[in-house]
């Protein structure tokens, strides 16, 4: 038998990010959403609110008694708050020489500006206490009124059924959505990031069906793998066995099985390794092996985890294609240096039930 070691590269999910829910240019204005953790699946109604300074959204008044539809056909729209869902990919394609020291070139395009207005409540002013002023003809009372601090408004958008999925990285290719809110009375953005998930397809006797394959080297050694089924959801594990045939009894060094996540934007690709297990055999103890069979559990990390997204042809600007994978990869190593190389077929990461 060999021996097993786990090899977990998973990365931070956003849940364990540093996530700053309000813009850095200002502590003024507070942007909330109905989940806590910013993260949405595709076609889900996303629903906040707001509060503004009423130094910053001195413009209201004119506004506060219109209904939405009023203002999508008045000029008034130009004194509105306004909240759009933005999301923009950027990829990275191969040019000439001149692009950059590795002839590369950065594109950025956008995939939705899907927007709403916010709508503000009436915060009635808090009276202060009444001041008594006396004098020799009358005696009057009056009470000082106190504008509200800030105004409060409540928004809802439903968010575009095929939108790809997000995809945080330091490097090209990346998916990020916002929302954004912009004030007429001031020139910037409050932003906040909302992570998105498409929901994956609905699992069907006829399509979580079992995933197998096969590879054989010029040394007839025949490596094979199996799944018995082929859709899974975040935090499960997945379990599946590997053997091989060895007829000529030849020194087997290690089998290595790797979980792979595959984010493909127009021709680049980010890999990201999620979960791996590795055999080794001692060759200098033991005897070659003809057959052998071992299984491992490889772990998919909990939501958020972005589900299966098939390629889809997106964007406002240029059309691109889009499509995340996740694949399973095994690699058995002989003593020579000869190397099998294994991938199964896609498994489906779904949310749908």
């Amino acid at each position: 038998m060999g021996n097993t070691t786990n090899n977990n590269s998973t990365p931070s999910s956003p849940s364990r990010w540093s996530i700053h829910r309000q813009n850095s240019t200002t502590k003024q204005i507070h942007i909330s959403t109905n989940h806590a953790d910013g993260f949405y699946l595709t076609g889900d109604l996303l629903t906040g609110t707001v509060k503004i300074p009423t130094s910053l959204a001195h413009h209201l008044h004119n506004i506060n008694n219109q209904t939405p539809t009023e203002l999508l056909h008045k000029r008034s729209l130009r004194s509105a708050i306004i909240i759009e869902l933005v999301g923009d990919a950027t990829y990275s394609s191969e040019v000439d020489a001149a692009a950059d020291s590795d002839g590369h070139a950065t594109h950025k395009i956008n995939l939705c500006r899907h927007r709403c207005i916010v709508t503000m409540n009436h915060n009635k002013p808090q009276p202060e206490s009444p001041t008594v002023i006396s004098s020799s003809s009358s005696e009057t009372n009056s009470l000082t009124v106190t504008p509200p601090s800030e105004l409060n408004g409540t928004f809802q958008l439903n968010i575009p059924d095929n939108l790809p999925p997000s995809l945080a990285n330091a490097r090209t290719p990346s998916v990020v959505y916002t929302l954004e809110l912009s004030l007429s009375s001031s020139r910037y953005r409050y932003q906040i990031p909302i992570t998105l998930s498409s929901r994956g397809c609905i699992p069907h006797p006829m399509t979580d069906i079992e995933i197998s394959g096969s590879a054989v080297n010029k040394n007839d050694i025949r490596l094979h793998a199996y799944l018995s089924q082929s859709f899974y959801r975040p935090g499960e594990q997945i379990p599946i066995q590997i053997d091989y045939f060895n007829p000529q009894q030849r020194f087997i060094r290690s089998i290595t099985i790797r979980l792979f996540q595959i984010y493909r934007i127009h021709n680049d690709q980010n890999r990201l390794q999620l979960d791996g297990k590795e055999w080794t055999f001692d060759i200098l103890t033991m005897l070659p092996q003809r057959q052998w069979t071992g299984e491992a559990r490889l772990q998919l990390p909990n939501q958020p985890l972005q589900a299966s997204y098939s390629t889809n042809s997106v964007g406002t600007t240029q059309i691109i294609q889009c499509e995340l994978d996740y694949r399973i990869i095994i690699e058995l190593n002989e003593k020579k240096g000869d190397e099998i190389y294994l991938t199964l077929s896609s498994i489906q990461v779904t949310y749908q039930k």
